[in-house]
């Protein structure tokens, strides 16, 4: 058998126990997403329409759909590639889907809002033609403490509160807020089910939160049909074995952080060298072995069919040891 027919082999074996649970590739991958905001007007607009208060009809008429790669700056700068970009006359929308938070996050999103304002203009456009920047982040976890799913921000003064201006605005989703409220029996707002879309993967519960709105059902749809294409099988099996390959790495990383920070701790017997010795374990622990919280990661990657040589060059695990796991 070829690699070739190995890979085929796996994805179809995805792709039916997708059907077989009844579930779909979630649009929190990057590979939907991109698919949803590029196949679905209807959608998409009512998005657009909803966080800009500009009419949908004239959104159809002038809505225009930019590259979403944003050229660089100097040859130092790593690409910034933005989720979906439109323009709508003078008002300029990102769309970003962050699947998991991390430190800088915040950064670098507001980084794509600052290529917004310079970079994605025509050579004949200026700023002064420029109306309004918009940028929206769909989360798939949960970091600010309010417990309002969708929160607007803009630039205040810190004091006074001040409005600097209206014309640029960020909104933060947090899915899993909308997640609750759905399976908690909420009542949800068509914005709402919009937004939880993208979050939710069983079919029944897409099929109930879209039924008999237009608008909705085309991003569902589109969904459904994406989820058993073997094409996108295949990228979205790649985006998942990244996010293990850094999982596996972070597992590894804090578990040796912590053994550390214990060890110093105990040494100095007060818990502010606890604490100094987990920043410091966490730091050393990049450079060392296997960690004991890494073999359930391992065993769900060789459960999915990954071989033991590909998860040694992935994790930093030592071939032989992933190989015994799998003889376990």
């Amino acid at each position: 058998m070829t690699k070739e027919d190995d890979i085929s082999k796996k994805l179809n074996k995805i792709k039916e126990q997708l059907i077989k649970d009844g579930k779909v590739i979630p649009a929190t991958y990057d590979t939907m997403f991109k698919i949803v905001m590029s196949s679905c007007p209807a959608y998409v607009t009512f998005l657009i329409s909803e966080f800009t208060n500009i009419d949908k009809d004239d959104l159809v008429k002038n809505i225009i759909i930019q590259n979403n790669e944003l050229p660089l700056s100097n040859a130092k700068e790593r690409k910034k590639i933005s989720d979906f970009i439109a323009k709508i006359d003078k008002s300029l929308i990102n769309f970003e889907m962050n699947s998991e938070y991390y430190d800088g996050l915040l950064i670098r999103n507001q980084a794509y809002l600052g290529k917004l304002e310079g970079e994605s203009l025509n050579a004949s456009e200026s700023f002064s033609n420029m109306q309004r920047f918009l940028q929206v982040n769909f989360n798939n976890f949960t970091h600010f403490k309010s417990d309002k799913p969708i929160l607007e921000f803009v630039y205040t003064d810190k004091d006074t509160l001040e409005i600097e201006t209206e014309n640029l605005k960020k909104y933060h989703i947090s899915l899993p807020k909308l997640e609750k409220k759905y399976y908690n029996g909420d009542k949800l707002s068509k914005l709402e089910k919009a937004l939880l879309i993208l979050k939710l993967d069983k079919i029944s519960d897409l099929e109930e939160i879209s039924k008999g709105d237009e608008d909705l059902m085309e991003a569902v749809e589109k969904i459904k049909e994406a989820t058993f294409d073997i094409n996108t099988i295949g990228l979205y099996d790649a985006e998942k074995d990244r996010k293990w390959k850094e999982e596996a790495k972070l597992a590894y990383r804090e578990k040796i952080g912590v053994q550390k920070g214990r060890e110093l701790g105990r040494e100095e017997g007060i818990e502010l060298g606890r604490e100094e010795g987990i920043e410091l374990g966490r730091e050393e622990g990049r450079q060392e072995g296997l960690q004991e919280g890494q073999a359930s990661i391992i065993t769900t990657m060789l459960n999915n069919g990954i071989k033991p040589k590909n998860i040694a060059e992935m994790t930093g695990v030592p071939f032989e040891k992933v190989k015994k796991m799998g003889l376990l």
